[in-house]
């Protein structure tokens, strides 16, 4: 009888265990699918969360600086890609070729039309998008590389400035970043 009520038991632990693991997989190919979806689509939102500069001394100088190359943002830098728009406003560590005139622009932060999206899938299952912005100072090329889950590496490239890295999430867009509330 002891025999009967443990194999019983052993046999609930497995199908409910077999379901646990059946709905994760369902999770997260609907994961898989959603980041997809957002990239072939060119329309989602990029929250960065943490910013490496090209310069590895750069952040010495820095106030609080720790000499670590990687520096935590706080919530509020991001990219938003649209199929017409392209918003970025984005930190900047380190060396400026040409200089701006308005210390207000010292950052990575414009809005652009003028720009070409295009992204491709790599063999093992993350997304490349490369974005080609014209006339714009601050950052000439945008290069994610966007994993499975939707982390994603930011690499921003000018010829007027030094390349940065960024770390962080793509998601959908929401409203009221792109309404600039």
């Amino acid at each position: 009888m002891k025999t009967a009520m443990i194999t019983l038991l052993f046999i609930a632990i497995i199908s409910l265990s077999a379901c646990s693991t059946t709905k994760s997989n369902i999770d997260k190919t609907a994961e898989l699918e959603k980041i997809g979806t957002l990239v072939q689509s060119g329309n989602f939102i990029y929250n960065a969360t943490s910013a490496n500069p090209l310069r590895v001394g750069v952040l010495n100088i820095l106030p609080n600086g720790s000499g670590q190359q990687l520096r935590q943002l706080s919530p509020g830098y991001y990219l938003s890609v649209t199929k017409d728009s392209l918003k970025v406003h984005l930190p900047f560590y380190g060396r400026s070729y040409q200089a701006e005139m308005d210390p207000s622009k010292a950052g990575i932060d414009f809005e652009s039309t003028d720009f070409k999206y295009s992204y491709e899938k790599s063999k093992k299952g993350y997304y490349i998008a490369t974005i080609k912005v014209n006339n714009q100072k601050s950052a000439d090329k945008l290069i994610l590389n966007i994993s499975q889950s939707g982390y994603t590496t930011l690499q921003v490239q000018s010829i007027h400035r030094d390349q940065m890295g960024f770390y962080g999430k793509i998601e959908a867009q929401k409203t009221d970043i792109l309404n600039g509330n």
